[in-house]
């Protein structure tokens, strides 16, 4: 079962990424070579011309050439950089936040995306889409995400109360009760979204 790595003290937002990078690629099978493969792809994804300006290598179109000596070149540079980032050696620009999120698998890119959000008493929902996204996987994904904060309860309540002797518990217990707050959100703003154009709809027909 997956437990919060404990923060004693205030993180910057960039600490706040790398660490749930960091604890990724501990917990799980990713290695640090996938997630910076990962991020090459986010980066140029959502920030194409930021990562031609700071001359970023696009490793997914180098591949697709037969230049294999210019790839492994370019791909160890951006493994070094990626390095030195995860390390803290080198401060993560604030404009590699989206993209190094998007790295991110599943649960890890919802906790952090939680946690930044969190900072401005905001919680992390996107905006869906009726059309682009599918509501049934979404309302899968908030069942998943309620189960699993059921049974992270059950730990905290298993007592009947919250008190000091659940501290161990509780951070992840808070990540899974965000988790099931983003997921209900979003369904809740999609729902309103279509409930709010139905009168329209209508009155255009």
């Amino acid at each position: 079962m997956h437990t919060s790595i404990a923060r004693h003290t205030p993180m910057t937002r960039d600490q706040v990424l790398v660490a749930h990078a960091a604890e990724m690629i501990a917990r799980t099978s990713l290695s640090q070579e996938g997630f910076a493969e990962a991020l090459n792809r986010s980066v140029q994804a959502l920030a194409p011309a930021k990562a031609a300006e700071k001359q970023l290598p696009d490793l997914a179109a180098m591949a697709r050439t037969n230049d294999t000596a210019a790839y492994l070149r370019a791909a160890s540079a951006w493994m070094k950089r990626v390095e030195r980032w995860l390390s803290g050696d080198v401060e993560l620009p604030a404009w590699l936040e989206e993209p190094w999120v998007m790295a991110l698998d599943g649960d890890y890119r919802d906790r952090c995306v939680n946690e930044l959000a969190g900072r401005h008493g905001l919680i992390g929902a996107r905006a869906l889409d009726a059309l682009a996204d599918c509501p049934v996987t979404a309302f899968a994904q908030l069942v998943t995400r309620l189960g699993q904060a059921v049974e992270s309860g059950s730990e905290v309540l298993a007592d009947g109360q919250i008190d000091l002797a659940d501290l161990p518990h509780l951070p992840n217990f808070i990540d899974r009760l965000l988790a099931v707050e983003s997921r209900a959100h979003e369904l809740r703003r999609l729902a309103e979204n279509v409930r709010d154009q139905g009168p329209l709809m209508r009155v255009v027909g």
